[in-house]
């Protein structure tokens, strides 16, 4: 037993719980997308993920409200995992650089899970008005939730367009690297390509932002 676990033995049921938690949340996960790829996402049923997973109805709905949201992801409980790294970060820290914190943490998640992200990839393309993978995180996951909390954190409102500018800049560099790992073949880490895009990038905005601040400051002369 470490020293942690004797100070706190109330966070061992609570580990195992998570654990638990975490198991089955998988298996329903696996057991969806298999049978979605095997059948067809409109013809299976949450009964029959159910049964695939060897759990009962409403115990799927515990971890999931729909079948969708299997398929999609759940963008709430990514929301919640970013707003706790978001606030172990420092109190002055600038907002992009919070958030790069935040997209490297779920880069490392994601990473375990390849697989899985490429079958989901390639079920919501071939699915009417699915859209693709990566702008559907983009557009329908995180750009909002970001920069509310990102709005959260620097008392500002979601609609300063600092707060936006942010959010979609982190964003867009993240389902940018994250399209080439799902193709890649190179078995290249995602954290490395976007470390990459976000080099780049970075210099880019540098240079950009020289060619408009030189425009600026020549008409106000």
């Amino acid at each position: 037993m470490t020293a942690a676990a004797a100070e706190n033995p109330a966070s061992r049921p609570q580990d195992r719980r998570h654990r638990r938690t975490m198991r089955t949340r998988a298996a329903i996960e696996a057991a969806a997308l298999k049978l979605f790829t095997e059948q067809g996402f409109a013809s299976t049923t949450v009964e029959q993920i159910a049964e695939a997973a060897d759990i009962a109805p409403r115990t799927f709905f515990r971890h999931f409200p729909s079948k969708d949201a299997v398929l999609f992801g759940d963008p709430g409980r990514e929301t919640e995992r970013m707003r706790e790294v978001l606030a172990a970060r420092p109190a002055g820290e600038h907002p992009m650089r919070s958030l790069a914190a935040a997209l490297l943490d779920a880069a490392e998640r994601i990473e375990q899970d390849r697989a899985q992200h490429l079958m989901r990839a390639e079920l919501l393309d071939g699915l009417e008005h699915a859209g693709d993978y990566e702008l559907h995180l983009i557009r329908q996951r995180w750009v909002q939730d970001m920069a509310a909390l990102v709005a959260e954190r620097t008392g500002t409102g979601d609609d300063d367009p600092r707060t936006v500018a942010y959010s979609i800049t982190l964003m867009s560099c993240y389902g940018s690297a994250m399209h080439s790992w799902l193709v890649g073949t190179g078995g290249t880490p995602l954290r490395e390509i976007l470390a990459r895009v976000l080099d780049e990038t970075a210099g880019g905005l540098a240079q950009a932002a020289d060619v408009v601040g030189s425009a600026v400051r020549g008409s106000a002369r």
